[in-house]
């Protein structure tokens, strides 16, 4: 399972330590603490995970800041179809996908992002347009939405605001965490800053374990940092995978989020924890982390996997009897589905695939081999293909 023990007592491990250092600014709200950085040369530990940030309607227009609430639906509509979805599809390589019936957290209006990427928000009391980026669409977006997103942040939109941001490391072998490391880590004051002791929760079957996944999750999901370690693999359905990822969630319900969080993640998840800190002396001559394509080709595998043992199990008999009576052909179209939606399981790989597509990257063979689910790609655009 990997590195089970670190050496609290040593020099190199001393804590308390100052993290979230006390560096205070005043907003309309208030003072508030702003998250703090730390250094860990240049390794590139940790990865955005999820980002939701706000902005002034103003940004779209004057006129929309003073909008009457008659005109305020169509209004704005208009303006983030005409013009908010060409800066997301700049940004990150996918726009606006359908517009929902109803919005949320506040917002009267929403649309989702193509393939389920995300949301955009608006129609709120504080005038606001909010963009909320998931974890498949940071996994798929455009390579350097980051810094682009963050010249849009300080240049184009007005008011802006991060009001949540996670912060991933990712550990395919769990060679240098897993859950129970981090369970000892807790023991050893690895997530304790300093007042009280954050709460732990302990998710799934930690004294009878069933390969299902395991989660410790770190203080309150309400407060303005919450921390969860978990067995991402077998979450995914592989249950003997050693994928485990760690994520640290931020929102601005009680502290200051800089835009630098974007071109530094590593700096802000490892002065998170002081435990991470160690995390970061240990990966520090040894860990290279994972490039995107990595773990997207990780996930997907396992959703394929995973996909064929379920269809198996479930309909194995049926198919290997229905062959004895007709040909391959006649059962594949017998028992194939009349529309062509893609599974929910096998969409995250269908995605990836439709986003190289998008953004002008060539779907090679070889590339084909390593993902399965990109075979026939090609019929969306067959110039695509490389040779």
């Amino acid at each position: 399972m990997g590195v089970t023990a670190v050496d609290t007592q040593s020099a190199a491990y001393d804590f308390p330590r100052k993290l979230d250092n006390v560096q205070l600014i005043k907003t309309e709200k208030g003072t508030l603490p702003v998250i703090h950085a730390v250094s860990c040369d240049d390794l590139q530990i940790a990865a955005v995970d999820w980002v939701t940030f706000a902005f002034g309607v103003e940004t779209l227009g004057n006129q929309y800041l003073h909008i009457s609430p008659e005109y305020e639906h169509d209004g704005l509509t208009y303006a983030i179809e005409t013009t908010l979805d060409q800066w997301l599809f700049e940004i990150f390589g996918f726009g606006l996908g359908k517009k929902r019936d109803r919005g949320m957290h506040f917002y009267k209006f929403a649309y989702e992002l193509q393939d389920g990427m995300g949301m955009v928000l608006y129609g709120h009391n504080s005038k606001s347009i909010a963009v909320q980026i998931n974890g498949t669409g940071c996994a798929l977006a455009r390579k350097g939405w980051e810094s682009r997103l963050y010249q849009y942040l300080n240049n184009e939109f007005q008011r802006a605001k991060i009001s949540r941001i996670d912060l991933a490391h990712d550990d395919f072998e769990g060679q240098y965490i897993t859950v129970d490391l981090a369970n000892a880590w807790d023991d050893n004051d690895g997530f304790w800053c300093g007042g009280r002791s954050p709460n732990i929760e302990h998710k799934g079957n930690w004294k009878r374990i069933n390969g299902k996944g395991r989660t410790l999750c770190v203080g309150n999901r309400d407060s303005g940092k919450y921390c969860r370690i978990y067995e991402r693999g077998k979450k995914e359905g592989d249950q003997l995978s050693l994928w485990t990822r760690a994520e640290v969630e931020f929102k601005a319900c009680d502290r200051h989020i800089p835009f630098d969080v974007l071109l530094s993640p590593s700096q802000y998840f490892v002065g998170a924890y002081p435990c991470f800190e160690w995390l970061a002396k240990i990966l520090k001559q040894e860990f290279v982390n994972p490039e995107k394509i990595k773990t997207i080709k990780k996930q997907s595998q396992i959703n394929l996997d995973k996909a064929i043992e379920i269809t198996k199990h479930q309909f194995g008999k049926y198919i290997k009897f229905f062959r004895k009576i007709f040909n391959d052909d006649q059962v594949i179209e017998m028992i194939s589905a009349s529309n062509d939606d893609v599974p929910q399981r096998l969409n995250f790989s269908m995605t990836a695939a439709m986003q190289y597509v998008r953004n002008n990257e060539i779907i090679k063979p070889a590339l084909c081999q390593e993902f399965p689910l990109f075979t026939g790609v090609h019929g969306v655009n067959q110039t695509m293909l490389g040779a």
